[in-house]
């Protein structure tokens, strides 16, 4: 069985620091969210104002970066559970992400951004994966429980993604695309010495029979069919949000800062719904509470479709946040559920499904868009997600628990 907080290992060295300081963990995917989300909302503008170039430029920089990023997190998934330690991936990620950032930074050009920064920014991408495999073998490690330090590893993911894009749109305005380019690259610096200090060099994976590098990776059909959900409920996400802004002010009539209030409203309520979510898991468990969290979206959309006033935007923006909340504190642990044993492979599974999907909502909000209407982009929000907890009536449950699905920690200085 897996060891609970009141079953603790005997634990030395530097996972016993952290151990005492666990807030340093936490603190190396803050830090991470907050830097790779200060370049999220420039991609588009650097190419159209900065560059002068088509915006259909922008989706083919974009598929470059999650092409990339996919390949990156199958290798980073595998060589996790392989014994490879986790410092060496995350500084590696790191490091291309900083790199990225000096390059559009010095060389503004477009083939520069799209076939070299976007490479690297792409391989840059894959330590999100390995931060939130890093935050579960450290929580199985030290015996703390999983779901909930689950919950705190994407409850920093949201706090970083709630500053990030807004202080380097600002900085951007006031200083240009130069300065904010090198500004995220010098906070990419700091991300990276942060992350030499905390992580352990030895720290690595403590699943017995995934180390062997000539171990062959059997087929996880449950594995694949728990990422669909996931991939559908994170689609409709996206089409939503990429067409927010655009369905507010053309379809809404309202003013240009109303998606803004939207998302400070719903990013506040989403912090909660992840601390919440906890106490939903331990009721209900992961599948049930996954479909909880697409009935609050169907309403949701549902609701917001026939919004016409500012105040009907900031109290459905708390219901935007309920539902994603619960749906990005649960989701992780969901999938990895269903490798308990392989949790590089599962969280790189579950973080390039969110990507894939993160590529198909940019894509259908543009055909819907452009082909119909923002009004209809709402709806085909609505009816993706509601498919997405259709498949959830359809899945099982995770297999329970293995007997070895915790050992002893595996780490070094």
């Amino acid at each position: 069985m897996a060891m609970e907080t009141n079953d603790k290992p005997v634990l030395s060295g530097p996972i016993a620091f952290l151990d005492r300081y666990p807030f340093l963990v936490l603190g190396v995917v803050l830090l991470g969210a907050f830097s790779s989300s200060t370049s999220a909302p420039l991609g588009g503008l650097f190419v159209v104002d900065g560059l002068g170039q088509d915006p259909w430029k922008i989706s083919l920089a974009a598929i470059i970066k999650v092409v990339v990023t996919l390949f990156t997190n199958r290798y980073y998934g595998r060589a996790i559970d392989r014994g490879v330690p986790v410092r060496w991936l995350l500084l590696s990620s790191v490091i291309c992400f900083v790199a990225g950032m000096v390059i559009i930074g010095t060389f503004q050009v477009y083939w520069v951004y799209a076939f070299i920064a976007s490479v690297l920014i792409g391989v840059g991408s894959g330590a999100l994966s390995v931060v939130y495999s890093f935050g579960r073998l450290f929580a199985e490690q030290t015996g703390r429980n999983v779901k909930k330090f689950n919950s705190l590893l994407r409850m920093q993911t949201s706090l970083g993604w709630m500053v990030g894009p807004a202080v380097s749109l600002s900085v951007y305005g006031a200083f240009g695309f130069t300065f904010i380019y090198f500004a995220i690259a010098a906070l990419g610096v700091v991300w990276l010495v942060f992350c030499l200090c905390v992580v352990p060099a030895g720290f690595k994976t403590h699943h017995a029979g995934t180390l062997g590098a000539s171990a062959v990776t059997k087929m996880n059909a449950g594995l694949l069919v728990a990422c669909i959900p996931i991939f559908l409920i994170s689609t409709g996400h996206v089409v939503f949000l990429t067409a927010m802004p655009l369905y507010f002010t053309a379809s809404l009539g309202l003013p240009p800062s109303a998606a803004g209030f939207e998302l400070t409203v719903k990013c506040f309520v989403e912090v909660i719904a992840i601390y919440a979510s906890v106490g939903i898991i331990s009721r209900v468990g992961e599948r049930k509470g996954l479909m909880i969290a697409a009935l609050c979206a169907v309403v949701f959309f549902v609701l917001v479709y026939q919004a016409q006033d500012l105040w009907h935007v900031l109290v459905l923006g708390a219901l935007d946040g309920l539902y994603y909340g619960l749906f990005a504190a649960i989701g992780m642990t969901f999938v990895q559920n269903f490798a308990r044993n392989r949790p590089g492979m599962a969280t790189s599974y579950y973080i390039s499904t969110l990507f894939v999907g993160g590529l198909s909502g940019n894509l259908l909000m543009g055909l819907v868009a452009n082909y119909y209407s923002y009004h209809a982009t709402v709806a085909v929000s609505g009816v993706i997600v509601a498919i997405g907890g259709l498949a959830l009536l359809l899945i099982g449950d995770a297999p329970p628990e293995e007997d070895n699905a915790v050992a002893s920690p595996v780490s070094s200085a």
